[in-house]
């Protein structure tokens, strides 16, 4: 048997108007448009909707910014590439889904600069972590939560502090979707996992 330890903390606070930073996230692409529990594709277009540059982090692999020598604590990004669903019909609804993205000035390729103007297109399947009880006919609008993070390792787990990063937010069109709270047939029939 194995224990571990481990906890986290977020510092808020909320954006500044006057910040020249701005960020977008548009959904280029939703495919299937008739979404379920299942994971579906979505191809996420982050902007620099903002007057001045912005540095984003661009690897899907957390792992890939971890140190060598496991007890040293290390510093790195994050943004959470988000799709909030909203009801369109007479019924109130939402869900929420998102994929993260990794970087460290430390690791070469893993922070990209966007100028203003500039955009770069994140291809990924994303699954629903909550979801409406009920089918209905909806959209999907892109959205994200910025970090700066550090972990610090400790006897057996570790504690992340992460503070927000409040560029501001530009509002872009929505995807129009169907909703079925289902899962594929394939996904139903497995065998549990042990």
């Amino acid at each position: 048997m194995g224990g571990g330890i481990g906890g986290a903390s977020v510092a808020d606070g909320a954006p500044d108007p006057r910040d020249p930073r701005a960020l977008g996230v548009a959904l280029d692409r939703v495919a299937p448009t008739d979404i379920t529990l299942d994971p579906f594709e979505v191809a996420f277009r982050i902007l620099n909707t903002g007057l001045a540059p912005i540095e984003v982090p661009v690897s899907p692999h957390l792992s890939d910014l971890q140190p060598q020598e496991e007890s040293q604590p290390f510093s790195y990004l994050s943004l959470a590439l988000v799709v909030r669903l909203t009801g369109t019909g007479p019924r109130v609804a939402i869900g929420t889904g998102w994929v993260e993205l990794y970087g460290s000035a430390e690791h070469e390729g893993t922070i990209v600069a966007l100028a203003p103007g500039q955009w770069i297109r994140v291809k990924a399947n994303v699954k629903l972590h909550t979801w409406p009880s009920q089918a209905i006919e909806g959209q999907l609008r892109g959205n994200f939560w910025f970090h700066k993070n550090v972990f610090t390792p400790q006897n057996g787990g570790g504690f992340t502090e992460a503070v927000n990063v409040y560029p501001n937010r530009t509002t872009l069109p929505a995807a129009a979707v169907h909703f079925s709270p289902t899962r594929s047939v394939q996904q139903q029939s497995k065998p549990p996992q042990r």
